[in-house]
């Protein structure tokens, strides 16, 4: 099962990877493979990236950065190793995050990109000052720059995944209870589940209430949603993947959005 759940957060984080350095490929055979040696390159970073996020939620959850002491750490640690992460890259960001307890700061920074692209970054950082100039020099040969008027372009919500258990109604009824704004339910890879969203200044007490109600939490975060989408030419779309593979080559960035189609 948690093989499974881990599964639909990774493959909605590597959504954009997979789904544009497709369009991408050229048409010798050696502009394919070496297009799909980036494309699993790409996918391995993304996996690794979301891999240290989980530790990072963990640890913060379970108070330690021991795997002795905190079982859900060690989980994740086991899939990292199952991935090949190198023991030496798991023991350098164990040993980050033991040194920057208790002072870490989480924010976000705006991105503009070509025609009309942006992007949302959300970070943790013991030292804000250096994220932000370590960001701004790795999209300073991209496209892309830092703006502060990308963030009205996207709705902020709490966004609440959960096994889906009775029906809808019943979720619809829980909803309105916990007071949640929303509920959906998708399915992926033959599991249910149902998505609740509400105000993100509730998220934690709304994610608390539900698991009074035997909810089974998937994930709770916060979550910024395009109020509308653009569709990029192919040379805008390799330049908005650049910004993003750059992005998210960064260790402290936690989640980015963006209002690609």
């Amino acid at each position: 099962m948690a093989q499974v759940l881990n599964t639909l957060i990774l493959n909605r984080h590597i959504y954009f990877v997979v789904k544009n350095t497709k369009r991408f490929a050229g048409h010798s055979k050696w502009a394919n493979i070496k297009h799909i040696k980036e494309e699993n390159d790409h996918k391995r970073m993304l996996l690794f990236h979301h891999l240290k996020l989980q530790m990072r939620i963990a640890i913060q959850e379970g108070g330690s950065t021991k795997p002795s002491d905190n079982l859900k750490l060690s989980k994740t640690i086991d899939r990292a190793k199952k991935a090949n992460m190198p023991i030496a890259s798991i023991k350098d960001f164990l040993d980050r995050m033991e040194a920057r307890k208790d002072k870490n700061h989480t924010n976000i920074q705006e991105i503009r990109g070509p025609s009309g692209y942006a992007m949302i970054v959300r970070y943790t950082t013991d030292n804000p000052k250096a994220f932000i100039c370590e960001l701004n020099s790795k999209i300073k040969k991209t496209k892309g720059k830092a703006s502060e008027t990308v963030k009205n372009l996207f709705t902020h919500v709490g966004n609440i995944i959960v096994e889906k258990k009775d029906n809808l109604e019943k979720a619809t009824e829980d909803a309105i209870n916990v007071g949640a704004e929303d509920v959906e339910e998708f399915e992926e890879n033959d599991m249910e589940y149902f998505q609740f969203k509400c105000d993100p200044k509730v998220l934690l007490k709304t994610k608390q209430l539900l698991k009074e109600r035997q909810y089974s939490i998937i994930s709770a975060e916060e979550d910024y949603i395009a109020k509308t989408v653009v569709e990029l030419n192919e040379s805008d779309l390799k330049a908005a993947f650049l910004i993003r593979e750059k992005v998210l080559s960064l260790e402290d960035v936690s989640h980015i959005y963006d209002n690609l189609e």
